[in-house]
């Protein structure tokens, strides 16, 4: 049976922590945290996941909190600013598996964070919520990935960081794991012969 693991970025393969990207916000703007932070709990964030906004809003947004005019490259930089050095063990697990089977993300994130991925790295299909215009856990993003791929929900596995997200995935029928370490992960994946 063709089969296929899709990853989670964010929490996953991409460590990430909200407040290394309110300081360094605050670092380039002079914005003060709480007004970074309320920025980031608005409908932003949110709008951006779904492609209705992207880096120019943000941009604008950057500029009202700094007094000076942010462009959108510089958004970008300061929006990828949430994210740590990749899990490089998990990226070369990927890279393992896409030997032998198809190795896909599937992100509630924008095209743009693709800038934060090891070099060389790829997974494919690269699923982004901004692209298929629906997030994590909706039904209508798990059908967008089951019909990226072409598979039977039974053959998709999925990893994820999100208990919310993996109890969707399993309700339609995937083997959704939830990542809580590289270990539980290599032995959940070796329990299912793709180790």
């Amino acid at each position: 049976m063709s089969r296929a693991v899709l990853f989670d970025l964010g929490g996953v393969l991409l460590p990430f922590d909200p407040e290394r990207r309110v300081r360094a916000i605050a670092a380039a703007t002079g914005a003060a945290p709480d007004a970074i932070r309320s920025l980031f709990a608005g409908d932003l964030p949110g709008r951006m996941d779904l492609g209705e906004a992207d880096e120019r809003d943000y941009a604008a947004a950057f500029s009202g909190l700094a007094g000076r005019t942010v462009d959108p490259e510089e958004a970008i930089d300061l929006i990828l600013s949430v994210f740590e050095a990749p899990n490089a063990a998990l990226w070369s697990l990927a890279a393992r598996l896409a030997e032998q089977i198809r190795v896909g993300g599937f992100s509630d994130n924008p095209p743009f964070v693709r800038r934060v991925f090891p070099t060389g790295a790829w997974l494919e299909p690269m699923l982004f919520s901004a692209q298929i215009g629906a997030c994590k856990p909706s039904a209508a993003a798990f059908a967008a990935a089951e019909a990226a791929l072409g598979l039977s929900p039974d053959a998709i596995v999925f990893v994820d960081d999100s208990p919310a997200n993996v109890a969707a995935a399993l309700a339609r029928g995937w083997d959704a794991l939830h990542f809580t370490g590289e270990g539980a992960l290599m032995a959940a994946l070796a329990a299912r012969g793709l180790l």
